[in-house]
């Protein structure tokens, strides 16, 4: 019997948090273990054998991305349960769910289900809004219920199966990155917020009281942006109007048993 659900997720823009917390209330147990992978301070040593541990990451460029597992740390899974589940900003999710299944196959975890869910994009703009809301009320009662099901199959079978699910190996090619980072506007206070919000400690306060970004810490996850009480934060990029101009068709979550 599983009594212990062990959450792990990364989630800078806070869409990856929120299908992991509704998929928790689905599982309905008497004990739950939230890990956010989002800052470096949190840890976990070790999952122990009655528990089942749900594994959520944000998809970048079709990929999860190096900092989900690296935040991992050497979490083994010693033939516990998991749950996979990627969250796309409403363009694909390429070969990101396949990657994360075989990385927690390696670990030594059983995969008994799998789904995908959509998140607004983090390039998402005030006058250019990518899969805006999302996850929305519905999305959060569609990983409820993931959760539920997930939970009834785990009840109900005794022999575990190959779980499938979509994707490509080798993977698709992650481009090189380009030298670019979310920029201050002359509206930024200096408050600090959005150094506290980045995950990878990129910004920083100048003597000068000015935000210093270091580019090549930035993972473009925007989170500063999102996060910034004087909208005083931006991130340019003409992906944006592309995502915008050929996805605009809500997406649906999937779901894999």
């Amino acid at each position: 019997m599983i009594d212990n659900v062990n959450l792990i997720y990364f989630s800078p823009t806070g869409t990856s948090r929120k299908i992991a917390h509704s998929i928790g209330d689905g599982l309905k147990v008497s004990t739950i273990t939230d890990l956010d992978l989002t800052y470096a301070n949190n840890t976990m040593a070790e999952v122990s054998s009655n528990s089942m541990t749900v594994l959520v990451s944000p998809v970048y460029g079709g990929r999860i991305p190096n900092i989900f597992f690296e935040r991992l740390g050497n979490i083994e899974g010693k033939g516990t349960p998991c749950v996979l589940v990627v969250v796309y900003g409403n363009r694909h999710y390429d070969d990101a769910l396949l990657e994360l299944k075989n990385e927690a196959v390696n670990r030594g975890f059983i995969p008994v289900s799998a789904a995908s869910f959509i998140g607004e994009h983090s390039y998402s703009r005030k006058d250019m809004l990518i899969a805006e809301g999302r996850p929305d009320v519905c999305d959060l009662s569609m990983a409820e219920l993931f959760g539920k099901e997930s939970n009834d199959k785990l009840r109900s079978v005794n022999e575990w199966h190959d779980l499938v699910v979509p994707g490509n190996f080798p993977y698709k090619e992650l481009k090189p990155q380009q030298p670019v980072a979310p920029l201050s506007t002359d509206e930024c206070t200096s408050c600090g917020v959005c150094v506290s919000r980045c995950p990878t400690d990129a910004i920083e306060i100048s003597s000068s009281d000015k935000l210093v970004t270091e580019v090549t810490k930035c993972i473009k996850c925007c989170a500063c942006v999102k996060g910034c009480p004087s909208n005083a934060r931006i991130f340019e990029t003409p992906f944006t109007k592309f995502l915008y101009d050929n996805f605009k068709d809500r997406k649906l979550p999937e779901f894999y048993f």
